[in-house]
């Protein structure tokens, strides 16, 4: 049996990506229907725990009391009823994912920092992206990250969009996955909608400033020509 304890000992770097409370897997979830049965795992470093709580509207006795099973990883290889309690409440690929980690299979990637795992995700092809993204919760919010469309973006359409005021004003309100996805013509005219008022504001601005020199110059020169009527009187 594969023992979890002395593999991160003897690799340090993976231990300090679990954590400390050592925690492998955790997992909670109800029953399927008609069954309103709420059941938990959780798989440390040596253990494996199984709780489950039998709920009824029923008033019989000892139902209503939460049982537990603590295993160590070759027991629980054994243990049929805590196997039977997984497969009734979580399914058969839980339990298979369980008895995968027990021997050594362990999904490392989950533990990764989010910026490592989304460079991992940049070197996928584009195509199959919208796969990986149906594999696990995990790869589904990865696949949709902002941060990786931003790197795709860069790297196929270069920086030169950067230092545009206006598309990074595109991006706060649509997202980097959006505009991937946007066609040249599209993007092009919503660059320019988004220009327009800014255009209007400075015309407006430039019209308002002449129209104010206009009414000074007015009024410097109306001033003049009652001066010059008062003298000739």
């Amino acid at each position: 049996m594969f023992d979890t304890d002395k593999y991160l000992k003897e690799h340090p770097l993976l231990s300090k990506l679990v954590g400390e409370n050592k925690i492998l897997f955790e997992c909670s979830a109800i029953a399927p229907s008609p069954s309103k049965d709420y059941g938990r795992i959780e798989i440390n470093f040596d253990q494996v725990i199984v709780q489950w709580w039998k709920i009824t509207l029923r008033n019989i006795e000892g139902s209503i009391y939460p049982s537990e099973i603590r295993n160590s990883y070759k027991d629980f290889s054994d243990d049929e009823i805590a196997q039977r309690e997984i497969i009734r409440i979580f399914g058969k690929k839980t339990l298979d994912y369980c008895l995968n980690l027990i021997n050594g299979n362990i999904d490392w990637f989950k533990y990764l920092p989010l910026n490592i795992q989304i460079n991992i995700f940049s070197f996928v092809n584009i195509n199959d992206i919208p796969n990986l993204s149906q594999v696990s919760k995990l790869f589904r919010s990865i696949s949709r990250h902002n941060e990786l469309w931003k790197i795709l973006y860069i790297r196929q359409h270069g920086y030169r969009l950067l230092n545009n005021h206006f598309f990074m004003h595109l991006v706060q309100i649509h997202g980097w996955r959006r505009l991937f996805f946007t066609n040249r013509l599209k993007l092009q005219m919503e660059l320019r909608r988004q220009a327009l008022p800014i255009i209007y504001h400075q015309q407006y601005s430039t019209d308002f400033d002449n129209a104010q020199q206009y009414t000074k110059q007015f009024k410097t020169t109306s001033s003049t020509i009652l001066t010059e009527q008062e003298e000739e009187r």
